[in-house]
């Protein structure tokens, strides 16, 4: 897995290396899907639990992301970040695979994989209290702020892999700030009198 961090920031595999793979696997090269695939992993398995609130089922929304790559690396928009391209791809995945199964569902298939090995994921070093509170956000807050915060994309980045128009994305931004400070401000009260 790769991953680098700079003051905070989990930043995703160098855009030109990236960009080479996605040349060869325009050509047919099965290696360079593999490498895009090892390069991206851990960061995708991240973001995409944020996605599904769960993380039984992470590595099937990776692996349709990148059967999509392969199908559509001719597409590619050059003159985007391929991070970006790709992200979006496994956010609509993800987005599709929430939408057709109920919490329900998801709760029976998260308590079935209870005891079973998690997905590998990339750590993240965020402070464990920060990280509990921006679970309790609604899904499309969190992954604002998460893109935003803890990735580095800027919101016109967050509005394309979304698919939200850039309104959409501020609007979810501030009202998850607020949430989060509100629900900070009441856990350090409730530490003060405790």
């Amino acid at each position: 897995m790769h991953k680098r961090q700079y003051s905070g920031v989990v930043d995703p595999p160098n855009d030109l290396e990236a960009r080479k793979m996605l040349v060869a696997i325009t050509a047919g090269d099965r290696l360079a899907l593999t490498n895009l695939y090892l390069n991206y992993y851990g960061i995708l398995a991240n973001f995409v639990s944020l996605v599904l609130g769960c993380e039984s089922r992470v590595a099937d929304v990776i692996n349709e992301t990148f059967v999509t790559i392969w199908e559509k690396a001719r597409g590619f928009p050059f003159e985007s970040k391929v991070s970006v391209w790709i992200f979006s791809i496994a956010y609509g995945h993800a987005a599709n695979f929430v939408r057709w199964h109920t919490t329900r569902e998801l709760a029976q298939r998260e308590k079935a994989c209870e005891g079973l090995a998690r997905e590998p994921r990339t750590p993240i070093d965020m402070p464990g209290s920060f990280l509990r509170t921006l679970e309790r956000l609604p899904t499309d807050q969190r992954v604002v702020l998460m893109l935003c915060y803890r990735m580095g994309y800027s919101v016109r980045e967050i509005a394309v892999i979304t698919d939200s128009p850039i309104e959409t994305v501020e609007l979810r931004m501030l009202q998850g700030r607020g949430q989060l400070r509100r629900y900070l401000a009441t856990v350090r009260v409730d530490r003060r009198l405790s």
